[in-house]
């Protein structure tokens, strides 16, 4: 099963076409994303990551973080919550359990087990699914991750729906990525106009 091929079908779903990216290669550092509404965010991008966003036709935001070396992939597309549908976990795990059947399907455990994200700011929860058919491979095909650990960020009146595809869940790549997950992805306050 092809992760990406999934995550593609999941952006779909969530009408999130994706086109026109804007890319850079430095340092660690923070990048911000105006979102709809005027409403910013901060993501801080680990050394050596490469960060590419866009937006759809609708306003929405898509970013991806790669590592230079294509250990890990991360893409975070964001969203709307006015009603606050998915700052419960019940929320979250609902809204996965509707978005992630496919990854479940073709995975080693063939169930979600959800696990608590605990970001810094705002709530989280997460799955991690291993694909079956790369299990007990020593390559993998271009474009192909073992991993798929999938899952929704919520703060107020905001989402966000990631993947984050890898090959194993212990590398510094890995837990890079993960740490842009629990520590970033912060709504920077409003300025006022001057």
């Amino acid at each position: 099963m092809n992760f990406r091929a999934v995550f593609r079908l999941i952006a779909l779903l969530l009408a999130l076409p994706l086109g026109g990216l804007l890319a850079a290669k430095e340092k660690a550092r923070d990048e911000t994303l105006i979102l709809f509404e005027q409403r910013r965010v901060a993501i801080a991008v680990p050394e050596g990551f490469v960060f590419t966003s866009n937006k759809d036709e609708q306003g929405f935001i898509t970013a991806r973080l790669n590592d230079p070396k294509d250990k890990v992939s991360l893409q975070i597309s964001f969203l709307p919550d006015s009603e606050g549908e998915y700052a419960t976990a019940r929320g979250r795990k609902e809204l996965m359990v509707k978005s992630f059947q496919q990854l479940v399907s073709g995975s080693v455990e063939q169930a979600m087990q959800f696990e608590e994200l605990e970001p810094r700011s705002g709530a989280g929860t997460y799955c991690i699914f291993t694909d079956s058919a790369l299990v007990g491979k020593t390559k993998y095909p271009p474009g192909e991750y073992l991993n798929s650990t999938a899952g929704i960020k919520s703060w107020r009146g905001c989402f966000v729906v990631f993947t984050l595809l890898s090959n194993d869940t212990k590398s510094d790549e890995y837990r890079a990525a993960m740490k842009v997950l629990r520590d970033s992805l912060a709504e920077l306050p409003l300025t006022p106009l001057r």
